[in-house]
């Protein structure tokens, strides 16, 4: 992949980590899931951060916009949802 590239990916019903090579970044500004079940949660390594909690269906999606990389990246708990991530990536 390269700068501008689109990035999107289904985070399938395991527990799944969206994590870019190192020295990649990705800007997600897109997040959509139909059900309640699984958060989705800003990781790094050791502590989660809410992100979507479990209990918000979004079924119309989020709109909002944040920096992945190696070191801080999103992890879909739980193994019922899955959630459809979007956005572009940012460095290579």
């Amino acid at each position: 992949m390269a700068i501008g590239d689109a990035v999107a990916v289904f985070l399938g019903t395991a527990e799944t980590d969206r994590q870019p090579a190192s020295g990649v970044e990705e800007k997600l500004t897109g997040f959509l899931h139909e059900t309640s079940t699984d958060a989705l949660v800003i990781y790094d390594g050791s502590t989660a951060h809410n992100f979507a909690v479990a209990a918000v269906s979004i079924i119309n999606g989020v709109s909002s916009g944040f920096m992945i990389t190696n070191s801080v990246y999103i992890r879909k708990e739980g193994t019922t949802d899955i959630w459809y991530v979007a956005g572009v990536q940012t460095n290579a």
